[in-house]
């Protein structure tokens, strides 16, 4: 088992405890005093950075949240002429990069990274390509977005720290151009998104005489969306590029991304970079926390422990997500998670929780007949829903009015049984659906249509 930093990623949980909590010291003792905006956050909530006796107490400062950066960098951009919020704790001529939300549940926001900052992410990336098997000098084919957000030039610039040989093609060029590129230039990786990957192994062959499976790509990571960990999913994407292994690569808004990657095991995320970053899990319910434990399940709370460049202590990421702490057969160090919904996605039908992610887990089961890509359609703005929920399908191309008849009444079914509630399946034929890799890649389940009618 080969990693990048040994020292850093198998350190002891006590060990690790102790590390975070000086770090915690230190980032809140900095923050107070380079930040009026956190002093006198720090004021109203009633702590002070010299009260942090322990990791437990760190619960009783206040959480950060997308809602409060909006507010932050709206003032910033109207009273200090710059887009990076109050909270920045940094000069700001240190920045030397500026990335950006996807803004697909809001504006966008924007965040500034020192050259500090891009080191760790740097870091950060090293160690989820050398678990991966990858090593300096290896061909990597970029066919996410290149862009400002997280998962584009960033990432670029962090693969290119660790020696790679990256190739950004982007996903706009479209599948033609991206399977001539592949072609010629013989990577052994490819990263994108969880829904291009599927989309290239299922057409490129079609669209351009190349067929994906004799390109030689050994490993596909995917990122931006879930569903790189759901069987269905995952098995797909590693069958049509010829049987290479699918990665599912995590990130945190309140760290230094990427933080985790999947394994062979495919047993959940490992995460590797707790020596900068800390997380706690709380009830998102009542706001209270959870224990680190074997099955818990909760929303996660990110704070990047070495951020110097307007730091997110208690980030709210909204995502939920259930842990394991039990070995894992791969031998590599690290606890794993699971995504399984967004706090803000939930949807309420007759006091059933359900979280559209898992609809379209169900969907995804259906594989040799689905697509995978589904959307909820609700005549008003959840979290309430009325039953039954209308969901849209995309079916396989060539299916017969008799087969879908059979498959939605099976897909109504299983959802039921899954996940407790009733939906009313409508179908789309393959093709219609818009491939959402424009800005993000980030395909959309939930939409809101007044007076939809199925």
């Amino acid at each position: 088992m080969k990693l990048w930093n040994p020292q850093a990623e198998c350190l002891s949980r006590d060990d690790l405890r102790k590390l975070q909590l000086e770090k915690l010291r230190t980032l809140l003792h900095r923050v107070d005093a380079q930040s009026p905006y956190y002093h006198q956050k720090f004021i109203d909530a009633g702590v002070k950075p010299g009260d942090l006796k322990s990791l437990d107490h760190f619960q009783s400062f206040p959480f950060f949240d997308k809602d409060e950066e909006r507010k932050s960098q709206e003032q910033s951009k109207q009273e200090l002429g710059h887009p990076f919020g109050m909270h920045i704790s940094c000069d700001r001529k240190k920045v030397n990069r500026i990335s950006s939300s996807s803004g697909t549940t809001g504006s966008p926001t924007f965040s500034g990274f020192t050259k500090l900052d891009r080191e760790i992410a740097a870091e950060n990336c090293s160690r989820g390509m050398v678990r991966m098997g990858m090593e300096p000098g290896d061909v990597v084919l970029h066919a996410s977005v290149l862009s400002m957000w997280v998962a584009g030039v960033p990432s670029v610039d962090s693969m290119m720290a660790f020696g790679a040989c990256v190739v950004p093609v982007g996903a706009l060029s479209g599948v033609e151009r991206i399977a001539q590129i592949a072609s010629e230039t013989r990577p052994k990786m490819i990263r994108t998104t969880v829904s291009f990957a599927r989309h290239l192994a299922k057409t490129m062959k079609e669209r351009s005489g190349i067929d994906p499976k004799a390109l030689g790509i050994e490993k596909v990571v995917v990122t931006g969306e879930p569903g790189g960990s759901i069987p269905e999913i995952y098995s797909e994407i590693e069958s049509g590029f010829g049987g290479a292994t699918c990665y599912d690569s995590m990130g945190a808004t309140g760290g230094h991304s990427p933080i985790g990657i999947s394994c062979e095991a495919h047993a959940g995320i490992h995460v590797y970079a707790e020596d900068n970053l800390y997380y706690e899990i709380i009830d998102p319910k009542t706001m209270q926390p959870l224990p680190i434990e074997d099955g818990v399940e909760g929303e996660i709370i990110f704070t990047g422990l070495d951020r110097e460049c307007g730091p997110l202590l208690r980030w709210r990421d909204k995502d939920i997500v259930k842990i394991s702490t039990s070995p894992c057969s791969c031998g590599r160090p690290g606890v794993r998670m699971t995504f399984k919904g967004r706090v803000d996605d939930m949807l309420l039908v007759k006091g059933v929780n359900v979280f559209p992610n898992a609809v379209r887990d169900v969907v995804n089961s259906f594989s040799n007949e689905t697509t995978g890509n589904i959307r909820i359609v609700l005549p008003a703005a959840g979290p309430v829903a009325e039953s039954p929920v209308s969901v849209i399908v995309e079916h396989i191309s060539g299916l017969s009015v008799d087969k879908l008849d059979v498959l939605g009444r099976a897909l109504e079914a299983a959802i039921h049984h899954h996940l407790r509630f009733r939906s009313r399946i409508l179908f789309e034929s393959e093709g219609l659906f818009e491939l959402k890799t424009g800005t993000t890649g980030k395909s959309k389940l939930v939409e809101v249509v007044p007076k939809f009618t199925p």
